[in-house]
């Protein structure tokens, strides 16, 4: 049975509280961000809050995938800072305790956010993703605004055939408006109004045009009897647009892990084997990046009551950034057939992994050994002569 020591359990719980923070502000802001751009959306085009919720919950495996690295990046860094910076880890280091033994639970917390990024990411950010996006497409081809056209008759709204002269305020507000329509006995009815305005049920799609200032005229089928009548305000109920259904074939992006195999050994038509094998390729360097986080993470967290803490932490965001978007390149680069999966891919996370573990075994091979004193001492002096320049041609120009 597996035991956790008392030193174990300390080091789990200085690091799981910043990174349960940091996983928690990260979703909220990422996910606040894209609310933002549904509501936008929304606005435009209407339809229920419960669909921009679905929306939400169908972006959340997406938004963790990004969250989970980051935040135990920043868990582990700021819990060894704050370590460093007590002079705790000096002292268990000085009565015997490497850093390696002091890092093992943080590679068994690896180990297990390295299955839970493996499940995400192979399987329920495509099948999300691929909910995601038809949602989207439901929200852009089932509205007003996918149908109408200015100065062009249209049909579709149970049966009415619908002229606008004008449209203004995202298809809401229309004037000089036609519609046609047969009612269930066959008689013809035909509403001219000069101004309309659209709106929304907030429960369904269901729409309502209010007419203003118009004439009703009621005919047979043969076009006699007819009767006209003025309105000062009318409204007419309008079915939605039924759209075309959703695409069924699935993107590379949209398929699970086994599915890509499938995929790429199958040779399944309508994907490019490129795209099939980048595909494949960044899931599973992502996932393995997890992995070797601790690594790069505990070594840029040494430092000393003397050294800026700040700075680490953001040199440390800096550096995750540029290596997932140095991912992001080598995957359109495989994509496109301009360079291997191996080259594009394998070699960012390789140059990743080794230096990383290269710098923790630096780190645990000596005592007050950090592998990043000299590039932060570099960066603090730097800093330190920009500012006594600046108040040097500056600070003797401002009056006594």
């Amino acid at each position: 049975m597996f035991h956790l020591s008392l030193i174990d359990r300390y080091m789990l719980r200085r690091v799981c509280w910043p990174l349960a923070a940091a996983i928690v502000i990260g979703m909220a802001a990422l996910l606040l961000e894209r609310l933002i751009r549904l509501l936008d959306l929304f606005a435009n085009r209407g339809g229920p809050l419960t669909l921009i919720l679905k929306m939400l919950g169908n972006l959340v495996p997406h938004y963790l995938a990004i969250a989970i690295p980051a935040a135990f990046f920043v868990g582990i860094l700021f819990a060894t800072l704050r370590l460093s910076n007590d002079s705790e880890l000096d002292v268990m280091r000085a009565s015997g305790l490497s850093l390696r033994r002091l890092a093992a639970p943080m590679l068994v917390m690896a180990v297990v956010l390295t299955v839970a990024s493996a499940i995400i990411l192979g399987f329920l950010q495509p099948y999300t993703r691929y909910a995601y996006r038809a949602l989207v497409y439901l929200v852009t081809e089932t509205s007003w605004n996918s149908a109408i056209e200015r100065g062009a008759f249209f049909s579709g709204f149970g049966g009415k055939t619908i002229l606008i002269g004008d449209i203004a305020d995202g298809g809401r507000t229309l004037k000089r408006v036609f519609i046609q329509e047969t009612d269930e006995n066959g008689n013809n009815i035909a509403l001219s109004a000069q101004t309309g305005e659209l709106t929304n049920d907030p429960a369904t799609f269901s729409l309502t045009l209010i007419l203003r200032d118009g004439v009703r005229v009621d005919s047979k089928p043969d076009g006699t009897a007819g009767k006209a009548s003025t309105f000062g305000e009318s409204k007419l109920p309008l079915e939605v647009v039924a759209p075309e259904p959703f695409r069924t074939a699935r993107k590379e992006s949209e398929l699970s892990l086994w599915e890509l195999v499938r995929a790429h050994v199958e040779e399944w038509p309508g994907l490019g084997k490129d795209d099939v094998v980048a595909e494949l390729n960044y899931r599973i360097v992502r996932t393995l990046t997890v992995l070797f986080l601790p690594f790069l993470a505990i070594p840029m967290g040494l430092t000393s009551r003397r050294q800026p803490t700040s700075i680490r932490i953001v040199v440390g965001i800096a550096i995750l950034i540029v290596y997932y978007q140095a991912l992001q390149f080598g995957q359109n680069m495989a994509e496109n057939g301009r360079m291997s999966s191996f080259v594009g891919l394998w070699v960012p996370f390789l140059v990743f992994a080794l230096g990383s573990v290269y710098l923790f075994y630096v780190a645990n091979s000596r005592l007050n050994q950090d592998p990043f004193g000299m590039v932060f001492g570099g960066i603090d002096d730097s800093w330190k002569w920009l500012r006594a320049q600046w108040l040097t041609l500056f600070g003797r120009r401002r009056p006594a």
